[in-house]
């Protein structure tokens, strides 16, 4: 059986990950945003090369929307409410992309006007909410 983090964050990786591929065509560049998030973790990524900066860039941005998602199934567990983890955990990582872009002038927030970072946390929100619909119940020993 699929633990309902695996399945919240497939949906919600899967979801983020084309929000950022569309707003990155919209601003010119499908690689811009995973480079940005590649250089957060890895300064020296552009040296590597645009493919490696763009592949550290993706594999991390997949990593963290997992991590979050976990936040989430954590959350909504204690809570008993989707709609209200749900929005703790998009502002969160609005907050916290805020705070990490200007902590080291780089990441996701240091290229994403306000707007579309609020796209990106109503689709990471709204993936979350959708990917637990799907995910199996959580187990509950009796």
């Amino acid at each position: 059986m699929t633990s309902p983090t695996v399945a919240v964050g497939g949906v919600a990786a899967g979801a983020t990950t084309g929000a950022l591929i569309a707003i990155g065509h919209r601003l010119g560049s499908v690689g811009l945003l995973f480079s940005a998030i590649g250089a957060f973790v890895q300064p020296r990524a552009s040296t590597l090369g645009p493919t490696a900066s763009v592949g550290i860039g993706l594999l991390v941005h997949v990593a963290v929307v997992f991590v979050w998602s976990a936040i989430f199934v954590w959350l909504a567990a204690r809570l008993a409410h989707v709609f209200v983890a749900a929005l703790l955990v998009a502002i969160a990582q609005f907050a916290a992309s805020g705070i990490a872009a200007r902590a080291a002038s780089s990441g996701l927030a240091s290229v994403l006007p306000l707007g579309d970072r609020l796209v990106y946390a109503v689709v990471l929100g709204a993936a979350l909410v959708v990917g637990m619909r799907l995910a199996p119940p959580l187990l509950r020993n009796a």
